[in-house]
């Protein structure tokens, strides 16, 4: 294989892995700073109680 070949295929596989993560950000379930807090659905309480237990 020549040079050019490899180095073309190098590029469009950097564009390939650009497109996927941008694609990948712009799905992002939970937005850090799109969702407002208020927002969110409720939680449920073993959950709570779960989160509080592995914090101590």
């Amino acid at each position: 294989m020549n040079l050019h070949l490899l180095a073309g295929i190098a590029v469009i596989l950097v564009l390939v892995a650009v497109s996927a993560y941008r694609e990948a950000l712009r799905n992002e379930p939970l937005g850090r700073m799109r969702i407002a807090p208020g927002k969110l659905p409720p939680s449920d309480d073993s959950e709570v109680a779960e989160t509080d237990a592995i914090r101590r």
